[in-house]
């Protein structure tokens, strides 16, 4: 199995930028912090297909972008 499938997903966040990346391997993606609730929803959905099968698969990248959503609403104050 590839890397790039079995390691965690990292997110981070740039208030200046009102941005943030997410990256696994050499893959990455950015968005503006208004598009992480959609991201959140998309990989919950993920997670949960199958009754929940999926989840060892998506868990630890559903957590990477709820903290990161965190992170981003304690940076707004």
């Amino acid at each position: 199995m590839s890397d790039i499938i079995t390691a965690p997903m990292t997110v981070t966040v740039s208030a200046e930028a009102g941005t943030f990346t997410m990256s696994r391997g050499t893959w990455s993606a950015s968005a503006p912090l208004t598009c992480l609730p959609g991201w959140i929803r998309l990989y919950r959905q993920l997670r949960d297909r199958g009754g929940g099968r999926w989840r060892r698969f998506y868990e630890a990248d559903v957590a990477a972008l709820e903290k990161a959503q965190r992170e981003a609403k304690g940076m707004q104050g």
